[in-house]
């Protein structure tokens, strides 16, 4: 049933990026499916540190997901169970610089998920099929679309920079999840005056944006200079964006 959640967090010279804002957010999509969990943020903060320690990692991510646990196969929750914790420990993928001078490309696609992407579920198959074709095609992300308007990518969320420097990225609703580096750029731009809209916005008016870039903990800042063959603002990565991305590594570090 996908009956779990998830959380996956950076550890950036050993410094947990945004612990608390990430496990007050796991702690929520356990309360909307109704999974209830003993396990305290300190005792998770334990599991998590001994892990990277056994691992000799001072760089990398954690990967945190706990499911209602072992139960007869049936469609409906068990009354009496134990969650299971599953957590491991890796690397961060290395994005290259020319990737980040140059941009990446994606492609728009139907948001065919369900209306509770809010919740940090790992019921992935449609985020991954549609990832997966997007690479078949040729570009290196899909842009989910729902009813005209833009909801998020496969795995991380969108932000546009408008002809007026205004930086634009939807509110946030149960079409989106709520990311944690997401809410970290709002925060930096806001201190770093830097306009900042929280609306939805359509496919044209992204297409007609002058910088185009994603969010999420294992990318942080990522660049987009083509969207279905459309040429983002000068096809190379903005000053806005360039900027974030420039802070969020001074935060991280």
């Amino acid at each position: 049933m996908a009956d779990g959640v998830y959380e996956v967090i950076a550890l950036k010279n050993n410094k947990l990026i945004d612990l608390d804002w990430h496990i007050e957010r796991l702690f929520r999509s356990l309360s909307e499916i109704e999974i209830k969990f003993s396990y305290s943020k300190k005792q998770l903060q334990e599991i998590i540190g001994e892990l990277f320690k056994q691992n000799n990692l001072n760089e990398g991510s954690v990967y945190l997901q706990i499911t209602r646990g072992c139960a007869p196969r049936q469609q409906t929750f068990p009354e009496n169970y134990v969650p299971t914790v599953i957590a491991t420990v890796s690397s961060l993928p290395i994005i290259k610089a020319e990737s980040l001078e140059d941009g990446f490309t994606a492609i728009t696609h139907q948001d065919i998920r369900w209306q509770r992407c809010d919740i940090k579920s790992t019921s992935l198959l449609a985020s991954s099929w549609i990832k997966n074709k997007a690479i078949f095609l040729g570009a290196d992300d899909a842009i989910l679309i729902r009813d005209g308007y833009v909801s998020e990518a496969t795995f991380s969320n969108v932000f546009i920079v408008d002809k007026n420097d205004n930086l634009i990225t939807r509110n946030a609703d149960n079409f989106i999840l709520c990311g944690i580096t997401r809410n970290r750029i709002i925060d930096l731009a806001k201190k770093n005056n830097i306009p900042v809209i929280e609306k939805k916005f359509s496919v044209h008016e992204m297409l007609q944006a002058s910088e185009v870039f994603l969010t999420s903990t294992t990318l942080s800042v990522r660049p987009f200079s083509k969207i279905d063959g459309h040429i983002i603002g000068e096809g190379k990565v903005g000053k806005i964006t360039l900027k974030l991305l420039s802070l969020y590594k001074q935060f991280s570090s």
